[in-house]
C-alpha cells in the first residue's frame, strides 16, 4: 500500500465513526497476481501485509470485515454467484471500452472487474 491508499481509508474511518456503520474491505490479492509478475503465494502474503496496514487505521473491529479474494471467494457461494451474474450482464466490448483491455490481455484481467463489483 502507499500514501494514495491511506487517504480513502482515513475518510472511510471517519464515515464509520460518524455514522456507526459496518464496513467491508476487499483485499484484491488476486489482482496483484494478474497484473504483476508474482506467484499466488507472494500475493497472499502481500494481502496479509496490506490487512495489517488497514487494521492500523483503527477501524471498529466489531463492524469491519476484511477479506482476501484468494481465500474468501472459493468458500462463498453467494460471492461466486454474484460474480457470475455480473459477468453475464456485461459484454466484452463494454469491458474493453471501459478498461481499455487489448486483444492480448490475459482472460483473468478481462473478468476481474466482476470480482471487484461482486461483494454485497
Amino acid at each position: 500500500m502507499h500514501l494514495g491508499h491511506l487517504v480513502p481509508f482515513i475518510m472511510t474511518k471517519w464515515l464509520q465513526d460518524t455514522f456507526d456503520v459496518p464496513l467491508v474491505i476487499q483485499l484484491t490479492d488476486d489482482e496483484k497476481f494478474l497484473w504483476k509478475n508474482l506467484e499466488l503465494e507472494e500475493c497472499e502474503e502481500l494481502g496479509k501485509e496490506n490487512s495489517k496496514d488497514i487494521i492500523a487505521c483503527g477501524f471498529d473491529e466489531d463492524k469491519t470485515f476484511i477479506f482476501s479474494d484468494l481465500n474468501y471467494i472459493p468458500s462463498s457461494k453467494a460471492f461466486y454467484w454474484n460474480m457470475k451474474r455480473i459477468e453475464k450482464a456485461v459484454n466484452y466490448n463494454q469491458i474493453k471500452g471501459i478498461f481499455g483491455f487489448g486483444d492480448s490481455d490475459a482472460m483473468g484481467k478481462i473478468s476481474f472487474p466482476a470480482i471487484q463489483a461482486a461483494p454485497r
